[in-house]
């Protein structure tokens, strides 16, 4: 059976939906950051990193959330990551998007939210950060205006579930999402497998409410 290793909220959640729209058959783990379960010897066996999410399926060990997303997909022949053409492209572009653009974005902004640095120079730093993360989603809200639909094209992909999943990261920064966006947040949130993962994982789901 597979094993989820999962931080409330975090980027882990969207695999977590993504196991739920598989109808997979597989069990969660979840890691405290904040107690240091991820510091701790059997979770660096897993992950020497020390970050989820990581998975296990017998033997084998997972440890980036594209990789996963993209095993699952295959283990569950999953249309949510098409098998050719140009939605596929589309669908992994938008995936990478979020994994190695969007995610380091957010990651800038709360990295500076902790620091205790001159508030003056904070706040100038933290509005740069800022604009990025809303200058990136304003490139989601220009490719929605083009599918008119969800991001890779006329149908839902696993890049849909990773955007709504970071799309609620709003601790550190707030931005304004376009019209677009928030059509395909409510959409995507309002699925069973993603209130699932809501109330297993207990996140409360506050963008574009």
């Amino acid at each position: 059976m597979m094993k989820l290793y999962y931080a409330s909220g975090a980027c882990s959640f969207a695999l977590h939906a993504f196991l739920n729209e598989c109808g997979a058959d597989y069990e969660t783990q979840k890691v405290e950051i904040s107690a240091g379960e991820n510091k701790k010897p059997e979770f660096l066996k897993l992950n020497s990193r020390g970050q989820v999410p990581v998975l296990t399926d017998g033997d084998t060990v997972l440890r980036e959330g594209a990789a996963i997303l993209m095993y699952v997909a295959d283990k569950y022949k999953s249309p949510m990551i098409p098998q050719s053409g140009a939605e596929r492209l589309a669908a992994i572009e938008w995936m990478m998007f979020c994994n190695s653009t969007l995610h380091p974005a957010y990651s800038a902004c709360f990295f500076l939210a902790r620091q205790t640095v001159d508030a003056a120079a904070k706040e100038t730093l933290m509005a740069a950060v800022s604009a990025r993360v809303q200058m990136l989603w304003d490139d989601v809200e220009a490719q929605l205006n083009k599918t008119n639909a969800y991001i890779a094209g006329a149908n839902i992909t696993v890049a849909d579930l990773m955007l709504c999943t970071m799309a609620n990261w709003l601790q550190a920064t707030t931005p304004k999402f376009g019209p677009k966006t928030i059509a395909l947040i409510q959409k995507v949130t309002a699925r069973p497998s993603y209130q699932l993962a809501l109330e297993s994982e207990g996140v409360a789901y506050k963008a574009a409410a």
